[in-house]
């Protein structure tokens, strides 16, 4: 049997040697994801062919979002358009009487009051929830609320912390014909997101932060490239997500018959750990019955 002195030296060192294997227990692995659940509230609604006032989203939609989650198995979960606490804690529960169990939870509340930013996250992780609901835009002449505000998450502390920005940006539906499909209002939201980015992390060339959500745009957009550079100062990159058949769409506008890619996790430049990283985007057959959002995830690696 190997003979280990038992002396303060060596007391320190194991303490220390079980501490990484904590961390690397905390990190490597950790699967971050985001999803756009579609109204997860009550609400007017076309229900089997008729319109109910003031109706939950249905258990056979409800039923689908969970299944989603379960099968992803998500160790920190970024939601869009929760209603309520009442909601999220339906929610909560049902995963929780199913087998996955969220110890964490934070409801945002920001200038939209109908649908909101939500997160929900293990219990062997340590995550401090921010909401920064003071955000606003100039827009034709008037001072406006970035409409569901920017939703931080701090995980770990000192060297080893992390972070996620959760957002939601507006929607292209058309609030003002001065602005067709909302793409200025889109673009100052992500530019006065970003600008909160930058004050709360400092130097994004090393800080390890994750941009993630329902961002209602392309890449090659305004609101995208807000997210990418200011300037020459890169913000965050871009990782790659394809579905089980190589396809990189997040969301299906049924009315218009069109795929886009408006769902995702973006890196920051000092997240090198993630360079080669890959997104994954959840594909069942029967997405759509409950949500027109495919959700999309990322396996965080150790460091």
């Amino acid at each position: 049997m190997p003979y280990f002195s038992d002396t303060p030296v060596t007391r320190i060192v194991l303490c220390f040697l079980f501490y990484i294997l904590f961390l690397e227990s905390v990190f490597s692995g950790t699967i971050v994801a985001s999803y756009n659940v579609r109204n997860y509230l009550t609400m007017d609604r076309l229900v089997d062919g008729e319109w109910r006032k003031e109706y939950p989203k249905p258990e056979s939609e409800k039923r689908v979002i969970r299944e989603s989650i379960i099968a992803v198995n998500p160790d920190i979960l970024l939601l869009q358009e929760m209603g309520s606490l009442a909601h999220l804690e339906e929610l909560r529960r049902d995963l929780a009487n199913e087998g996955l169990r969220y110890e964490g939870r934070f409801l945002f509340e920001a200038a939209d009051e109908e649908r909101r930013l939500a997160a929900l996250w293990k219990e062997n992780l340590d995550v401090k929830p921010i909401g920064h609901d003071d955000l606003t835009i100039k827009y034709f002449g008037s001072i406006e609320y970035v409409k569901r505000g920017l939703l931080e998450l701090q995980i770990g502390k000192g060297e080893r912390q992390w972070r996620i920005f959760g957002a939601h940006l507006k929607s292209r539906y058309t609030d003002d014909r001065r602005d067709p499909q909302s793409i200025k209002r889109r673009s100052k939201e992500a530019e006065t997101i970003r600008d909160r980015i930058l004050s709360v992390v400092e130097k994004s060339d090393q800080a390890r932060y994750l941009i993630v959500g329902d961002l209602n745009d392309t890449p090659n957009n305004r609101p995208l490239r807000a997210l990418f550079k200011k300037g020459k100062r890169v913000i965050s990159i871009d990782v790659p997500a394809f579905d089980n058949r190589g396809e990189i769409w997040t969301h299906f506008y049924k009315k218009g018959a069109t795929y886009s890619r408006v769902d995702y996790i973006l890196r920051s430049p000092g997240f090198i750990e993630l360079e080669s990283a890959l997104g994954t985007i959840h594909s069942p057959a029967n997405y759509y019955d409950g949500s027109d959002h495919r959700l999309v995830w990322v396996e965080m690696p150790s460091w």
